[in-house]
């Protein structure tokens, strides 16, 4: 009872969060979301089910998820055949039912961990803070809740890898940061963040990072290893390449992924499946080669027909992204180099300074930048900025203040495209499907259609779309997450070239570490 004293303000929000989800999925918006998404997945779990991960990308439609989530959907689809024996439902309803849950859980999860980033780093009130901030702002349960989707698995994976990585466990980190490429691939962009914070723990600054906490069978093993597991130095960056290696491929193993890759290596093991999942990435990066794939970016208002124009109009086509658009470069080009650019921003300023906020400031740049910096970029892209920002909201006002607007404008975008069927799609010009896009993006074997069992799941119909997707509206959410991009430089600049603080003799490193 004293615990649950002790922790009643978590038990609180999460309970709010949860109750806040399951209304929301189960009772004002029962079997709706985006209907293409929530068909795709009714019939991924379905096929799961009955051909196992082994003959799932042969055999479902438009497969374009790397194993990740499918592994999920192998557990829904078995689980929905007795749901639906017991309540006379088809299996494809009961499947349908389920499919909010993981993201909903996921969400609680990440709360959780926020809650405890929250209390270890700054105080028990702060992890409250964090963990109902992520819980109500509104992208966070329109993703899950409303749309269907699963970002938030996504961000839960690449949060957990960024929390062991403050508290120096290194192999740990460098694992989950890799596995979240198989979530989703554009979550491993957590990958920047953990790649220069190792480097310089265990290779330009050794010793500088914490020391985690070894006990038990761990202490054991770490023992018979010759402290490898918590001494700091170069061998460390191998053995952390080597779990990352492993968290990579071994849950590729199951999966028929092997029959995407190239002919001359389809027949290997191991290299089939890496080879099989280069060629997926890619096919899945060539799937919208267009300015904008309806995020409300600045590349919204490029082009002779900008996003900004055709969402509050007559609607029309998406622009390529080989238009060219300063001195000859084309779209796609200069917004590699812009995403680059930060990047390289981002690495080096970790490689300057350690800590939480270094780290999580540094990643919420990152997922900020992808969003806005890129051509080809969906909507639901800012999402993880939404986890790691949480903490930093809670640590002051500033960063506060910039969290609610930046989840303000995403709502906006996000509410846009739910609120009713859109009248911009693909074009012409060898765009809008596996296969297409540019020259040399990717394999082909891919389909892409309005997407299966539409009849079952509904498409939901929010308010004020118009409003929403007028010019003004598009206009303002670009450019004021441009802004907040540009603070968050700035405040970057400040975190990484300030002074280092000078630290007694009797803290330890781990202190300093954590303090950054």
């Amino acid at each position: 009872m004293s615990i649950l004293r002790r922790h009643a303000g978590i038990v609180a929000v999460l309970a709010a969060g949860i109750g806040l989800r399951l209304v929301l999925a189960y009772v004002v918006f029962p079997n709706q979301g985006l209907a293409t998404d929530l068909g795709f997945f009714t019939s991924w779990a379905r096929t799961l089910a009955s051909a196992g991960p082994g003959g799932f990308y042969e055999s479902a439609q438009s497969a374009n998820y790397p194993p990740g989530y499918p592994y999920l959907l192998w557990i829904i689809g078995l689980v929905a055949q007795p749901i639906a024996a017991l309540t006379g439902q088809s299996a494809d309803q009961a499947i349908l039912e389920l499919l909010k849950l993981p993201a909903m859980g996921g969400d609680v999860l990440l709360a959780l961990l926020l809650y405890r980033a929250g209390s270890r780093w700054m105080s028990r009130r702060a992890g409250i803070v964090a963990a109902a901030l992520y819980l109500f702002i509104p992208v966070t349960w329109y993703d899950s809740a409303l749309w269907g989707q699963v970002d938030a698995l996504g961000a839960l994976v690449m949060l957990a890898a960024l929390f062991l990585l403050v508290e120096g466990w290194s192999e740990a980190a460098a694992a989950l940061g890799a596995f979240s490429i198989l979530v989703k691939p554009q979550d491993g962009i957590v990958l920047f963040v953990i790649a220069p914070v190792l480097v310089r723990r265990h290779l330009l600054r050794v010793g500088s990072g914490p020391m985690p906490a070894i006990h038990g069978r761990l202490a054991g093993l770490d023992r018979a290893l010759g402290g490898l597991l918590h001494e700091p130095g170069a061998v460390r960056l191998g053995t952390s390449a080597v779990a990352a290696g492993l968290a990579l491929i071994i849950p590729l193993l199951p999966f028929d992924i092997i029959r995407l890759a190239p002919a001359s290596l389809a027949d290997v093991p191991v290299i089939g499946h890496v080879a099989g999942l280069v060629s997926l990435v890619l096919s899945a990066s060539g799937q919208f080669s267009v300015l904008t794939v309806n995020a409300y970016n600045p590349w919204a208002l490029v082009g002779p027909q900008p996003l900004a124009a055709l969402m509050g109009g007559s609607g029309g086509a998406w622009t390529a992204d080989s238009l060219q658009v300063l001195a000859g470069i084309p779209a796609y080009l200069l917004s590699a180099i812009l995403l680059g650019a930060a990047v390289l921003v981002v690495m080096a300023g970790l490689l300057r300074r350690d800590g939480w906020l270094p780290i999580f400031l540094g990643f919420s740049i990152l997922a900020l930048a992808f969003y806005l910096l890129p051509t080809c970029v969906h909507e639901r892209y800012l999402f993880p900025f939404f986890a790691s920002g949480a903490l930093l909201a809670a640590s002051a006002a500033g960063w506060l203040a910039g969290y609610a607007g930046v989840g303000l404008l995403n709502a906006v975008n996000i509410h846009a495209v739910l609120a009713a069927p859109l009248t911009v799609s693909f074009g012409g010009g060898g765009f809008g499907g596996f296969g297409g896009g540019r020259a040399g993006s990717g394999a082909g074997g891919f389909g892409f259609g309005g997407g299966p069992l539409r009849g079952l799941a509904t498409d939901i119909a929010l308010p004020f779309a118009s409003l929403v997707r007028s010019e003004i509206a598009i206009t303002a959410v670009a450019l004021g997450q441009a802004a907040a991009l540009a603070a968050l430089l700035v405040a970057w600049a400040f975190v990484v070239l300030r002074p280092r603080r000078p630290v007694a003799s009797s803290v330890t490193s781990r202190t300093q570490a954590l303090s950054g």
